[in-house]
């Protein structure tokens, strides 16, 4: 199976998960959905970041994937990025959830930017797979080049709370 051939199996597969998931996410805990998104959204960025780095062993590089997938991640990010804006109802916040979500009461009341701030990762999921498609590695590495402080860090810093301490236990 030739590598672009595999790829779009991968898209296929892919979208096909997408859809048979709708109807579930739909009936969702938005705030459970939301934080489903989340680890997805860093599981893409994760294995781009290793693709990125490669590895010495051939065999194991092999295993990171090809730019293809790197565009599939991409294509999914940017799409995962769009449905976040719709996981954020009123009445989900840490104050109304305390323990269960990090969103800040500022997503509510700044919407505007936390709009720009979720368009500001769909438009650098469309560059990231912009540059996979053409299939040069330091393309998908300018591509990435801040992206986790410029595309995620930028709604982290404003719209995300702190993490819950953890108790001791004795």
């Amino acid at each position: 199976m030739t590598k672009w051939l595999k790829s779009l199996v991968y898209v296929a597969a892919g979208f096909a998960l997408i859809a048979t998931t709708q109807v579930e996410i739909a009936n969702a805990d938005p705030i459970k959905t939301r934080r489903a998104i989340m680890k997805e959204l860093s599981g893409h960025n994760k294995a781009i970041k290793k693709y990125l780095k490669g590895h010495k062993n051939p065999k194991k590089e092999a295993r990171l994937g090809t730019a293809g997938d790197m565009e599939f991640r991409a294509l999914a990010m940017a799409g995962l990025g769009q449905r976040l804006l719709t996981m954020f109802p009123k009445g989900t916040s840490l104050k109304d959830k305390p323990g269960k979500t990090r969103a800040k009461p500022a997503i509510w009341s700044k919407s505007g930017d936390f709009r720009k701030a979720a368009k500001v990762l769909v438009s650098w999921s469309n560059d990231l797979e912009n540059a996979a498609a053409t299939g040069d590695k330091a393309k998908i590495a300018a591509a990435m080049k801040g992206f986790g402080k410029t595309a995620c860090g930028t709604c982290h810093k404003t719209f995300r709370g702190p993490k819950p301490k953890k108790k001791k236990t004795s």
